[in-house]
Order: structure tokens, then C-alpha cells, then sequence
């Protein structure tokens, strides 16, 4: 931060909201785990695994209670770094607002199962880092000129246009060389990018010049995304033992003959089940992998992470059917997905 450039009043809000949020939510955790063995909220927890989500995947009551305490310790733990990091918001780490970043779906989850209801603080806390004119301080560019600038230019559009001046009508016998024709119009918009040659080689990341920021918060959305969901997916294996015999007990009762039609054993549909989740850890472990090779400028990985991405935010949609919160998951693979198809980053990883 430079006396020429102050911090933006913006970037000053988002570290309060930052910091406050953080701290309401450790609160707000602990105090939801010291009241987890009372009366009242073991009988709401009876209640809630009565429910037919619940009930088919076999859950008891101490079993959701122990969740409740794992994704509680996760969601303080979550906020306890957003509250450090939240100081550094003022000295303009680029670091902790990635970081930030990240740990903003694990903040979202603590707050929703201490019920935190000012959780959303810190979530709109990180997003106005994003925002202009914090993202052009954290760039180090002069913010206070292109806010201006900014502004002008939309107080400009809400004005009526200024009659244009009647062209000049040519003087008589002035052929095409006469001094009084009228200039051409410079050409508005970016310069055209010449086609790349035969063998010659693509520009490297560092030629292309600094990467847009569509493209670093969709690469910074998808590491959170997928460390969310191996997270979520970790802690489903756990549970796919019961959750095979659960849901095997329930097939022989209702639907024998699919059973016997395809000869399926419990065994087996516990290890589909493994399978399952297995498969979806790799996959969330591959996007990470092509996050990583799109941000330092591979096109190929950016096509691929943009197909995945959509492909696991229509999977998600059809669980979110059953599991609300998945919900969350939707909406940042949905909008990785369109930030990796903006236009201005497939400028950036042209040749």
C-alpha cells in the first residue's frame, strides 16, 4: 500500500466483515458442541434421523451428533484462519486472499450446522476482494484513477447522447486526393492477433502477460470445490459399509426381484459403493491436477476443466435433490465453468 494508492474503503469493509463473521462462528461452534449431549437437541436429532434421507442410510442419533461435531471443529477451525488472515486483507497479501478463498465452503458448512445466520458476512467479505476496485489494489494498479474512470463512464451512458455535427459536404470538382475529405475513424476495440506461422512456437504464460482474473478465481474455485468435495466423499466411505447393508435390506423388501434379476449381493453393492466414491475422489483430484496445468497457460486443460466442471455440476444438481447443501457445490463448479469460457481468457491462451 502506497500513499499515492490508499486502501480501497472497500477492501477496509471486507476485512471487518471478515474478521467479525470469523469470530461469531468459532463462537457459535463451540457453543453448538458444548450443547450437543442435551436433552433437547438429542430429541431434535431423533427427530431428524427419522427422516427417509436418514433413515436409508442407516444413521442413528449419536451418529448425526458426531457429524454435527466433526463438520463444527472443521467450520471453527475454518475460521479461526479467515480471522488471521483477515488482518492481512489490510496489508494486501495476495496469498490470503486465495486462501481466503478457499476456506470460504468450509466457513459456509460450520455456519450452517452451528447455525451461525451471520456466516454469510465472511463469504461477502471474500468476495468483495474480488471485486473492483480492491482486485486493481491488490494488482498494484493505480485504482483511484480507473475508479474514476469507471464512473464516468456510467454516469456517461445515463446521459442523453450529444447531437452529432453534420457531415461536411465536399466542395465541388474535389476529386479523391483533396485534402478536405474527411479522415477515417480509428478502429475502437483490441488489436487483432495475427495467426501463428507454421512451426513457429506458442507463447509461454509469461509472454501472454498477467493471467485475467477470471481465470485465477475459476482455477481458485475449482481447488476449493475439490477439497470440498474429496472432504464430503472421505467422510461418505466411512459410512458406505452401513450404508450398502442399509440400503440392501431396503431392496430385498422392496424391489426382490431386480435383486435376483441381476444376481446382486450385499457385498457387491458395498463395493459399488466404495467405487463410488473412490471414483469421485480421483475425479476431484484431477480437476485439481488441471486447474494447476490451465493456470500456467495450457489450453487443453482449461477445454478439459471446463467439460469437467460442467459434467460434475450436473451430477451434483441430481444428488442436490436429496442433499440441499450440495447446492453450494452446483453453484462454484457452475461458475468455474463459465469463468474458464469468458472471453477475455481464451484471448489470454491464444498462440
Amino acid at each position: 500500500m502506497t500513499k499515492e494508492e490508499p486502501r480501497p474503503g472497500q477492501a477496509t469493509l471486507a476485512g471487518a466483515l471478515i474478521i467479525g463473521g470469523s469470530v461469531i462462528l468459532v463462537l457459535a461452534a463451540w457453543q453448538r458442541i458444548a450443547t450437543l449431549r442435551t436433552l433437547t437437541v438429542q430429541e431434535s436429532f431423533e427427530k431428524v434421523v427419522q427422516d427417509p434421507l436418514f433413515t436409508g442410510m442407516g444413521w442413528s442419533a449419536d451418529d448425526f451428533s458426531m457429524a454435527v461435531r466433526v463438520l463444527c471443529i472443521i467450520g471453527a477451525a475454518a475460521a479461526t484462519a479467515s480471522a488471521i488472515l483477515g488482518f492481512q486483507v489490510y496489508k494486501r497479501s495476495a496469498s490470503a486472499r486465495v486462501v481466503l478463498t478457499g476456506l470460504a465452503p468450509f466457513v459456509f458448512i460450520g455456519g450452517l450446522v452451528s447455525d451461525a445466520f451471520l456466516t454469510p458476512m465472511v463469504l461477502v467479505g471474500v468476495a468483495l476482494l474480488w471485486l473492483q476496485p480492491t482486485r486493481d489494489w491488490y494488482a498494484g494498479r493505480p485504482w483511484v484513477k480507473r475508479y474514476e474512470e469507471r464512473r464516468a463512464a456510467r454516469l456517461g451512458t445515463l446521459r442523453p447522447p450529444a447531437p452529432s455535427a453534420p457531415a461536411s459536404v465536399p466542395a465541388p470538382g474535389a476529386g479523391p486526393d483533396s485534402t478536405s475529405a474527411p479522415a477515417p475513424r480509428p478502429l475502437t476495440g483490441p488489436a487483432p492477433i495475427p495467426p501463428r506461422l507454421p512451426g513457429q512456437r506458442r507463447r509461454t504464460a509469461a509472454e501472454r502477460g498477467p493471467r485475467p482474473p477470471a481465470l485465477r478465481l475459476a482455477c481458485v474455485l475449482t481447488w476449493a470445490s475439490s477439497a470440498l468435495a474429496i472432504v464430503g466423499l472421505g467422510f461418505g466411505a466411512t459410512f458406505a459399509q452401513r450404508l450398502g447393508e442399509e440400503m440392501f435390506r431396503q431392496m430385498t423388501q422392496q424391489q426382490p426381484k431386480m435383486l435376483e434379476a441381476y444376481q446382486l449381493t450385499e457385498s457387491e453393492l458395498v463395493a459399488t459403493l466404495y467405487l463410488l466414491f473412490v471414483g469421485g475422489a480421483l475425479w476431484a483430484v484431477g480437476a485439481t491436477v488441471l486447474a494447476g496445468l490451465a493456470y500456467v497457460g495450457h489450453n487443453w486443460a482449461r477445454i478439459v476443466l471446463a467439460v469437467s466442471g460442467a459434467s460434475a455440476a450436473a451430477v451434483a444438481l441430481f444428488f442436490a435433490l436429496a442433499l440441499w447443501p450440495l447446492v453450494v457445490l452446483v453453484g462454484m463448479l457452475g461458475a468455474a465453468t463459465w469463468l474458464l469460457t469468458r472471453p477475455e481468457v481464451g484471448r489470454w491462451f491464444l498462440p
